[in-house]
């Protein structure tokens, strides 16, 4: 579908969600068809989306008993996949209910008895001309549905708004947990142990690798690594002095590197 047969946003609904005001009418010569709108669509969303409440005592002791889980990355991944594959399944409920809808109307229309052809209108008579005016007007209004279009874009814009505000609350939670897991990783990847005992201590195989791997480097690797890692040369100073003045305590480390580098473990390069 080309842009130019998409339903432009008005001007006057500028910051407003894209939507209009709740006094605002469609239809001034028909008010009563918003309400009826909105009546049919809130009965759709009861029966689609409806869910039983439980009472404030069952609220409160679920409250008391589960604590949230913590969210991950991973987690939230798995809820805008689930929501997502929510949101086909609402569009696809929605699209059958409008569908039933504009059935049933139609079938309406067509069981109506129409006694104009019956009738002779005379053109003098003001009342049989507006009689027979009327209905043609409602006739072509009932093949233009123009209301029934706007009721169909409401209801799916309104859809589709909740969807988009739910997914964006996901995406910018998302975004600052990888912004927090991003810093967490420079700031681990900029310690550097101080001495033997800190670096024994280390917990993380990677880090460990990475340190033996900069202490039996060559001073331009060492450089390269101080650069990529954002060790100052205060940082690395004290253990490196310890590594070249007393290799026998620090043994360990090269036996270290001549079994990580037999098992491949830097045949790609500098590991983080």
């Amino acid at each position: 579908m080309s842009s130019s047969n998409l339903r432009q946003p008005d001007p006057a609904y500028k910051d407003r969600n894209g939507f209009r005001e709740h006094s605002a009418l469609l239809d001034k010569d028909h008010p009563d068809d918003v309400t009826l709108r909105n009546h049919r669509f809130a009965q759709y969303i009861l029966t689609q989306k409806g869910h039983y409440l439980p009472s404030p005592d069952a609220l409160r002791e679920l409250g008391a008993t589960k604590s949230q889980p913590v969210e991950t990355i991973d987690s939230i991944n798995e809820k805008i996949k689930d929501l997502q594959e929510q949101h086909v399944r609402d569009l696809e409920n929605l699209f059958a209910f409008q569908a039933a809808e504009y059935r049933q109307e139609m079938r309406d229309h067509q069981a109506c008895y129409d006694d104009s052809a019956y009738m002779d209108i005379d053109a003098s008579y003001p009342d049989q001309v507006a009689f027979r005016d009327a209905l043609e007007d409602l006739e072509k209004e009932m093949r233009q549905m123009g209301r029934f279009k706007r009721d169909m874009d409401d209801g799916l814009s309104m859809l589709r708004y909740t969807h988009l505000k739910t997914l964006t609350q996901l995406n910018a939670k998302r975004n600052a947990l990888r912004i927090r897991e991003s810093q967490a990783r420079k700031d681990r990847d900029a310690q550097f142990p101080q001495t033997i005992e800190e670096y024994h201590q280390i917990t993380d195989r990677d880090v460990e690798l990475r340190v033996a791997r900069f202490l039996t480097s060559t001073a331009t690797e060492q450089e390269k690594m101080m650069d990529e890692f954002g060790w100052p040369y205060r940082y690395v100073q004290p253990l490196l002095t310890i590594y070249k003045s007393n290799v026998g305590p620090l043994s360990a480390i090269r036996l270290f590197m001549t079994i990580s580098e037999q098992l491949g473990t830097f045949s790609g390069g500098i590991q983080r």
